[in-house]
């Protein structure tokens, strides 16, 4: 399968005769999303789940991938700009397309994904926690997702009108 590059999320980088997508159309890839979910106490994630998607992670020694959601906040955020130790930690606005890592805490997210590949539309939250001991020096964010539907999907109603044997019962 060949390989397409993303559009680059600041619209400064992306050159004059690089095609728009559609309107519509979503932006894919973590290359495209404006920055990451930062991982502090007491930062909040709000807005629209728009999916989850694979990536090429070299932390991961089992698979060498990872998951992650792209989000667009409808309330602003503390979120991490660049890599390693020269990312910045500033508040991302409203409407801006950002990435959750899928871990532990959030992977109950990824029920949702059927229904949004069907047209539905899901407003998440989630909380960052407090760091939380595994032990072994192994730690993890206390992080708590909850979503709500904002649209649903039309699901096709089966008749059940009758037993399938064609015979009616008298009242």
């Amino acid at each position: 399968m060949a390989r397409h590059q993303s559009t680059p999320a600041d619209a400064s980088q992306v050159p004059e005769n690089m095609a728009r997508a559609p309107e519509g159309f979503r932006r894919m890839g973590s290359v495209t999303a404006d920055c990451w979910f930062a991982l502090q106490e007491g930062n909040t994630v709000q807005g629209k789940l728009l999916g989850i998607y694979d990536r090429e992670d070299k932390r991961n020694k089992k698979t060498g991938r990872s998951e992650f959601y792209q989000v667009e906040l409808a309330v602003p955020c503390q979120c991490r700009y660049g890599k390693g130790e020269k990312a910045e930690i500033k508040e991302a606005p409203a409407g801006t397309i950002i990435n959750l890592n899928c871990n532990t805490k959030t992977e109950v997210l990824k029920e949702l994904i059927p229904d949004i590949v069907r047209g539905a539309e899901f407003e998440i939250h989630v909380y960052c926690g407090k760091k939380i001991d595994l032990g072994n020096g192994n730690t993890m964010w206390n992080m708590v997702p909850s979503s709500r539907c904002t649209k649903g999907v039309k699901v096709d109603s089966p008749d059940f009108s009758g037993d399938g044997d064609g015979s009616q019962d008298a009242a």
